[in-house]
């Protein structure tokens, strides 16, 4: 998951950092300007998974409200206080992950969470969430409310409710990978198999594999995607960087100099698709980087 860490004060600031260190994630200060604030929100509102604002829950109400859509495609926003006590998830708890995100953040701080999801209150499991992290999407949504109704009210669930019916879609799993020259198949294919291995997913569940116009004759890539069985789609430095400025993503220097952008496998992935959530964003192994990305 992708997280934006906004912070508006000085003590705000501290905590966001001290998350940012613990589970990483892109800090963005903005001060008390609430109109720079307002335009942040909109910028990146859908370029994120998660937001995590360290300020006054009030605030953050007012800010995300015009941008809110639905609980199947907005991302988790939380709500952490000034003084790093309580970590509040406020928005997209089971499908978008915050309230797995509060726990996280909870830990890595030494804070309360705050959930107030019904199952999640009653320490029972919702579809949703399940199905968010198995790379599933649950449709129709009104069937997710009669579903996890009759999950607290302790009915057998067979992802039916009486006349309900909740369909869970296998979402597309795309990798983008950047290597080396010369990097061989099987490193490329250890790596990305431990990057699915971090997201509880076999290999196999992979549908297409993304990189950079500069890797297009690079034999490892090319027999990885036969032996695969999938197709890798290519992108020009142009595509690439199109992408990595409206995700706002993070670049390095050397791949820069190597390439000609400074991010090649989450902007690859992200070029393949419309509207996409990360399972998992960059992760560099031994001469390879990997960012897994589930389609919307």
């Amino acid at each position: 998951m992708r997280t934006a860490i906004i912070s508006l004060t000085r003590n705000g600031t501290k905590v966001a950092r001290k998350i940012s260190e613990k589970i990483g994630g892109q800090n963005f200060v903005k001060g008390k300007d609430f109109d720079k604030i307002a335009d942040l929100v909109e910028e990146i509102f859908f370029s994120f998974d998660g937001l995590i604002f360290v300020c006054a829950a009030g605030i953050v109400v007012r800010m995300i409200a015009p941008h809110i859509v639905s609980k199947l495609s907005d991302p988790a926003v939380l709500v952490v206080d000034e003084r790093g006590q309580n970590v509040i998830s406020l928005l997209s708890g089971h499908i978008g992950q915050a309230n797995q995100l509060t726990l996280e953040v909870a830990r890595a701080i030494e804070a309360n969470p705050v959930i107030t999801t019904a199952t999640d209150v009653e320490g029972k499991f919702s579809i949703d969430s399940i199905a968010s992290r198995l790379g599933l999407l649950p449709e129709p949504k009104e069937a997710i409310k009669a579903i996890n109704a009759a999950i607290l009210r302790g009915e057998e669930i067979f992802v039916t409710a009486g006349d309900v019916r909740l369909n869970l879609i296998p979402q597309n799993l795309i990798a983008g990978v950047g290597c080396r020259r010369g990097t061989s198949s099987l490193k490329i294919f250890e790596a990305i198999q431990r990057a699915c291995t971090m997201i509880h997913q076999p290999i196999e569940r992979i549908n297409l594999l993304a990189s950079a116009d500069a890797k297009q004759n690079e034999p490892g890539l090319l027999s990885l995607a036969e032996v695969m069985g999938v197709e890798i789609k290519f992108f020009s430095p142009a595509e690439l960087q199109n992408k990595i400025d409206q995700y706002k993503l993070e670049e390095s220097k050397f791949v820069t100099r190597m390439v000609g952008v400074g991010n090649v496998c989450e902007a690859a992935a992200l070029c393949c698709v419309e509207e996409a959530r990360f399972a998992l964003p960059k992760t560099t192994f031994k001469g390879v980087t990997v960012a897994l990305l589930w389609e919307r």
